[in-house]
């Protein structure tokens, strides 16, 4: 199947070419390396969640979806990284259950999701193209004083497409959180992604489906009526169902083996798996060879 057919799957979603770079990108990333174009879409994105920087690790403040989201996409990881075998059986129930594991975070944002995953001893990079999110996030990893996270997390700030030169088939698993709904071309974006995985890893993703109820409930209701989620988070034509990501994934020798459907009950601030895609979606898909 030609990739650039899939657009036609995306309603009024078309696939676009990805800049993954902002201004001033520092640390591993060199002036040369990067392309000198940002779109419109990244550059919006960007500066929506650095916006958010004051308020990141308030939980209970504009963010506090993600973090209680912490309950269901840590388990998820988990166990789905046990499943494959790669974890030594003596450290299932342990909290040194990741140990050795190598994971890539990207759109790690301020370090919400890095940090529990480093409770359970991954070895885990994060990276983000936010110089203040990335900055937030070494804030609060500092204020931690864990030795045990300073050991087992690494925060750049750098575009995936850069990051991949380095690390082309190095990680047990790439982790893509509420992020692929934020990317403007996701075809560049998860090709970069599965490159840095290696053979036999791990692809996990959670974002929102382009469902009428995901518009309705989750951004229409959810963010300008409720006040759930900032305003402006999410855009309808950016949204992706679980069918469109299997089908890019396909194409990349990746296959999905779990997809579950959730959902947030923002009367309480929690999560819960659902018999239903309609709404959001974890999915996990294994690479399966060279790529």
């Amino acid at each position: 199947m030609n990739i650039r057919k899939l657009s036609l799957n995306y309603g009024r979603y078309r696939v676009r070419f990805y800049n993954a770079t902002i201004d001033n990108i520092r640390e591993t990333a060199s002036a040369s390396d990067v392309p000198q174009a940002m779109s419109d879409v990244a550059k919006r994105e960007v500066q929506h969640h650095s916006n958010l920087a004051d308020d990141w690790w308030n939980v209970n403040g504009s963010l506090q979806a993600l973090h209680s989201l912490n309950s269901i996409r840590v388990p998820f990881i988990r166990d789905g990284l046990i499943a494959r075998g790669s974890i030594d059986a003596k450290a299932v129930s342990t909290t040194h259950v990741l140990e050795n594991q190598q994971i890539l975070e990207v759109g790690c944002g301020g370090g919400i999701l890095t940090e529990q995953l480093a409770r359970l001893d991954a070895k885990i990079t994060g990276i983000d193209l936010s110089d203040v999110l990335i900055n937030v996030a070494r804030e609060h990893l500092q204020q931690e004083s864990n030795a045990r996270l300073l050991k087992n997390i690494t925060y750049k700030i750098e575009p995936i497409e850069i990051h991949v030169k380095d690390k082309c088939n190095f990680y047990d698993a790439v982790v893509i959180s509420e992020v692929l709904e934020h990317i403007d071309d996701k075809v560049a974006f998860l090709t970069a992604c599965v490159q840095c995985l290696k053979p036999g890893g791990s692809v996990f993703i959670t974002t929102l489906n382009q469902t009428i109820p995901m518009w309705l409930g989750g951004i229409l209701i959810g963010e300008y009526v409720l006040n759930a989620v900032p305003k402006g988070t999410h855009h309808w034509e950016q949204l992706i169902s679980p069918l469109n990501v299997q089908r890019i994934l396909d194409t990349m020798g990746c296959q999905t083996i779990l997809v579950n459907g959730s959902i947030y009950e923002f009367w309480r601030n929690s999560w819960r798996w659902i018999n239903s895609t309609s709404m959001c979606y974890a999915l996990q898909a294994i690479k399966t060879g060279s790529f």
